[in-house]
């Protein structure tokens, strides 16, 4: 009458499978699986490539840094001759055309 396995029957079987579907991982994976030998091996890459990216981003700072510091004496001495100049401009100017 009915086709329908029992809740039991249904049960069992969905055991069944799940046995099976765990002992064929077991016997698969036994040793590492190749993804994720193949994921670690992407991983050390880019574990690699970051840290020649970050050596060169140290190295970028360094330069950038030493720029900065030469701007900085560069702007501190033309303001000290900018001052000098108005300084002694006028008074230079006053001698040479009086």
């Amino acid at each position: 009458m009915n086709n329908r396995p029992a809740p039991k029957a249904k049960l069992e079987s969905q055991m069944a499978v799940l046995e099976h579907r765990v002992s064929e991982l077991e016997e698969r994976h036994e040793g590492v699986p190749t993804r994720v030998t193949r994921l670690e091996g992407q991983f050390e890459r880019m574990d690699t490539q970051l840290s020649a990216l970050n050596e060169g981003q140290r190295e970028l700072t360094a330069t950038v840094s030493d720029i900065g510091t030469k701007v900085t004496r560069m702007l501190a001495a033309l303001t000290v001759v900018g001052v000098i100049a108005q300084a002694v401009g006028p008074t230079l100017l006053r001698m040479l055309f009086p």
